[in-house]
C-alpha cells in the first residue's frame, strides 16, 4: 500500500520540480521508503514518484520505482496482488527468475510479459502506472471495485496522475479552481461522484480500466483512445439454487480471507458485533490464531459502545482482542484533525480515521474489514423499501406534480420535514429502480440544491447530478429489482464514498484496510446470484450470507437490530461543536461558492429539528465550509 504520483511533460525541469513536490504531498501515505525517478518518454520525460508502506518483502529488494531487467520496464505500483504467489508459479514455470519476496515485482513481469491483458489475472485492489520502455507506452490501471483511487489530469503540455488529488495541486502546474458539478454531486450525495472531482481538470480513472498513454510521431504524448474496460458486473446466473450459493460463497469467502492474510508485518482486524466482520473474523482466525482484534469503545455513551458482544466474538475466535476507548471529550481535537486531512470533502469517514490511527498507534498497519457485504447480501433498507417505492411511483406516474406531491405528504404524516421532503423528491423523479436507489441515498433534495444555486441541466448532470459515465455497467434493464440495488449501492454508495473514504482516511496515517468482500472472484460469483438467492422473500437481510456461515454467528449476534459503527455528529454540532461548525458555515458563504440564504436555510433547518436527518445536510456544508478555508478555495 503506497502514494503514487507521476507526469510526463517536455520540461526536464518542471518534471523534476513536480516530481519532488508531488511525491513529498502522498508522504503519509508511504512512511517506509520513498524513490524517485526520471525517464525519457518520446521527446519529453517521464517522472514516477513513489511512497512506499512496506507490506510484502520490506528489504530494500521492493524498492520502488522497480525495474525490470531483462526489459528495462519500470512500474509504480499501490496496493495488494492477493493471488501473486499462484502468478509467480506461472511466471517462473516460463522461464522469469525473481529477485525479491514482492507482489510488485510479479506484477511487473506479468506486465512486460503481456501487457495490459495481465489485469485481467490479477486478484486484488490496486491503482498502477507502468512503463514498457520497449514502447515508449504507459498503462494506467485500476482495480475492478475501484478501492484503490488513481486521479488524473491535463496541464498544458503535461499530464499527470496521483493517489491523491493533493498531490497534482501541490506541482503548482493545475489551477486549484472548484468545479461546481463536482461540488453539486457531493452535496446530493455527501461524497463527490466518479468521476468528477471538486477540482476542475482533475478526475478519476474508472474502476477496472486501464488508459494507455503513448508517443505520437512528433514525440509528445497522446492518450490512445479513452479508458479500455477489463471488468464488467457480471451477467446474471438463473440455474444456482440457495444450497448451491451456499457451498460457492462458504467456499469463496474463505479462500479470499486466507489470501487477504498474506503480509510479512503483523495484521489486525477492525471487529464490530455485526454480522459482516465478525465472519471475517472466525475466518481469520482458522489461517491466523494470532491474530489482533480491535472494537472501539465509547466510555462515556455506552449506547454506542459495541464492546461486549465483539469481545466475545474475540474470546470465541482465540483472537488477541483490544478495545480502543473513545472519549467524546476528544471529539472536537479529532474532528478538527479530519478536516485538516481530507482530500476531498465527504460527510464519511470520521470514525475510520479514528480507528485508523488509534490501531496505528498499536504498530499495525495492516487490517481487515467487514466493509462490502451489505452491498453484495442486501444488508441496507433500500433493498426493501426501493421496491416497495418503484410500484408506487408506478402507480402515480400519471398524476401532476401537485397530486404527486400530495401522495408524498400522505406517505409521510407524522415524519420530519426532511423525510417528507425527501419523499417528495423520489416520487417526482423518472421512476426507475436506479433513480429510486439513487435518490434514496440523496443527502440533499432538488430543492435545496436549487436554492443553493445548484441546478443539474445548468451544470449538464443528469436529474441525478450525475454524468453519463458515472456507473455504466450498472444493468438498469434487469428485470430483478435486488440486482439493479445491488449494483448500483455497488457503484455509487460504495465506490463514491465508503471505499474512497476506507482509503484516505486509513492512508492518512499510512495504515492498509483489505476488504475481503470485494475480492474479485466473490464480486463475480455473488453479483451473478438472483436476488432471490440472495434474500428469498420473506426472509432476513444477507440470508444468504447467514446460512453460509451458521457456525461462526450466535443467536446474539443474529438477532440483534442492525447499527453501524458511527459517532453522534449531530450532538456535537448542537452542542460542544457549534461555534466550530458556524464558523465554517461563515466561511463558505465567504466562498461565494453558493447562495448564502440556501445555506442559511439548510443550517436553521438543522437547529429546528437537530434530531432529524437534517444533520447530515448541515454537516455537508459545515464540512465543505472548512474544506474552503483550508484550502483557500473561492468561486
Amino acid at each position: 500500500m503506497c502514494g503514487l504520483f507521476g507526469l510526463i511533460h517536455p520540461d526536464r525541469d518542471i518534471v523534476r520540480g513536480a516530481l519532488r513536490a508531488g511525491t513529498a504531498a502522498v508522504a503519509h501515505r508511504g512512511p517506509d521508503d520513498h524513490g524517485e525517478e526520471v525517464a525519457p518518454f518520446g521527446a519529453g520525460f517521464l517522472g514516477l514518484g513513489h511512497r512506499r508502506l512496506s507490506i510484502l518483502d520490506p528489504s530494500p529488494l521492493g524498492h520502488q520505482p522497480m525495474a525490470h531487467v531483462v526489459s528495462g520496464c519500470r512500474i509504480i505500483f499501490n496496493g495488494e496482488i492477493y493471488n501473486f504467489q499462484r502468478l509467480r508459479a506461472k511466471l517462473e514455470a516460463e522461464g522469469e527468475i525473481f529477485r525479491s519476496a514482492s507482489d510488485t515485482e510479479v506484477l511487473l513481469a506479468g506486465l512486460a510479459r503481456y501487457g495490459a491483458a495481465y489485469l485481467k489475472q490479477l486478484e486484488g485492489m490496486y491503482a498502477l502506472a507502468f512503463l514498457d520502455a520497449r514502447t515508449s507506452t504507459m498503462i494506467l490501471a485500476r482495480d475492478p471495485a475501484g478501492i484503490k483511487p488513481l486521479y488524473l489530469a491535463e496541464a498544458g503540455e503535461g499530464f499527470l496522475f496521483a493517489s491523491e488529488t493533493r498531490a497534482i495541486l501541490a506541482t503548482g502546474l493545475v489551477r486549484r479552481s472548484l468545479d461546481r458539478r463536482g461540488v453539486a454531486g457531493y452535496l446530493a450525495y455527501g461524497a463527490v461522484q466518479h468521476p468528477l472531482t471538486v477540482f476542475s481538470g482533475i478526475t478519476s480513472l474508472p474502476p477496472g480500466a486501464c488508459l494507455t498513454v503513448g508517443v505520437r510521431a512528433d514525440g509528445t504524448w497522446a492518450e490512445a483512445g479513452k479508458p479500455k474496460v477489463f471488468w464488467r458486473l457480471p451477467p446474471p446466473r438463473t440455474e444456482v439454487n440457495l444450497g448451491a450459493a451456499v457451498d460457492l460463497v462458504r467456499g469463496t469467502l474463505d479462500a479470499a480471507v486466507r489470501d487477504h492474510l498474506v503480509a510479512d508485518t503483523p495484521i489486525g482486524l477492525f471487529l464490530s458485533s455485526g454480522l459482516d466482520s465478525t465472519i471475517v473474523a472466525g475466518l481469520a482466525a482458522k489461517h491466523a490464531p494470532a491474530l489482533k482484534s480491535f472494537t472501539v469503545v465509547f466510555n462515556d455513551e455506552p449506547d454506542f459502545s459495541e464492546r461486549h458482544l465483539a469481545a466475545e466474538s474475540a474470546r470465541l475466535f482465540g483472537l488477541d482482542h483490544l478495545n480502543l476507548p473513545f472519549p467524546f471529550s476528544a471529539a472536537e481535537a479529532t474532528l478538527t484533525d479530519w478536516l485538516a486531512s481530507l482530500d476531498q470533502p465527504s460527510i464519511d469517514g470520521l470514525n475510520v480515521y479514528f480507528i485508523a490511527r488509534a490501531v496505528r498507534e498499536k504498530g499495525i498497519k495492516v487490517a481487515l474489514t467487514g466493509l462490502g457485504a451489505d452491498e453484495l447480501f442486501g444488508g441496507y433498507p433500500s433493498f426493501r423499501d426501493v421496491p416497495h417505492l418503484w410500484c408506487l411511483s408506478r402507480v402515480v406516474r400519471p398524476l401532476t406534480a401537485r397530486m404527486r406531491g400530495g401522495v408524498a405528504a400522505m406517505a409521510t404524516v407524522g415524519r420530519s420535514q426532511v423525510v417528507r421532503a425527501k419523499m417528495r423528491d423520489m416520487l417526482s423523479g423518472n421512476g426507475s429502480l436506479r433513480s429510486l436507489c439513487l435518490r434514496r441515498r440523496r443527502l440533499m433534495t432538488d430543492a435545496q440544491l436549487k436554492q443553493l444555486g445548484l441546478a443539474s441541466p445548468a451544470l449538464e448532470l443528469d436529474l441525478d447530478f450525475l454524468t453519463a459515465a458515472a456507473a455504466p455497467d450498472v444493468d438498469t434493464s434487469s428485470a430483478d429489482p435486488f440486482r439493479v440495488i445491488s449494483q448500483s449501492e455497488f457503484r455509487l454508495y460504495q465506490g463514491n464514498m465508503l471505499l474512497r473514504d476506507a482509503d484516505m482516511n486509513g492512508m492518512a496515517f499510512g495504515m492498509e484496510l483489505r476488504v475481503p468482500y470485494l475480492d474479485q472472484r466473490l464480486l463475480n460469483l455473488v453479483h451473478a446470484l438472483p436476488g432471490l438467492v440472495r434474500v428469498p422473500r420473506w426472509a432476513r437481510s444477507k440470508h444468504l450470507l447467514r446460512k453460509a456461515f451458521p457456525e461462526l454467528l450466535r443467536p446474539t449476534i443474529l438477532n440483534q437490530r442492525k447499527h453501524g459503527f458511527s459517532l453522534p455528529i449531530a450532538s456535537w454540532m448542537a452542542g460542544s461543536l457549534r461555534p466550530k461548525c458556524e464558523h465554517a458555515i461563515t466561511a463558505l458563504k465567504d466562498s461565494r461558492l453558493l447562495q448564502p440564504h440556501g445555506i442559511t436555510a439548510v443550517w436553521n433547518g438543522f437547529l429546528r429539528e437537530p434530531k432529524s436527518p437534517m444533520w447530515s445536510r448541515a454537516f455537508a456544508l459545515v464540512v465543505l465550509g472548512e474544506f474552503c478555508r483550508e484550502h483557500s478555495l473561492t468561486a
